[in-house]
């Protein structure tokens, strides 16, 4: 749940630093790539999730 929380706080503070950047090609490509930072961390945690799922399942067939 952490990791989902730090990527939506990261994508929002992304779209805020791009939406003030003010024609700044520099502020809009660091707001972007911490935007794009933070969709990492939301697709990686999803990931982990589903793994960490998949393995208690594989350890409740074993000890079943």
């Amino acid at each position: 749940m952490r990791g989902f929380v730090a990527a939506l706080v990261l994508i929002a503070i992304g779209i805020a630093i791009a939406a003030v950047a003010g024609g700044s090609v520099a502020l809009t490509a660091v707001g972007v790539a911490i935007a794009g930072i933070g969709t990492v961390v939301g697709v990686s945690a999803a990931f982990w999730i589903v793994g960490r799922s998949e393995d208690r399942d594989r350890e409740r067939e074993r000890h079943g």
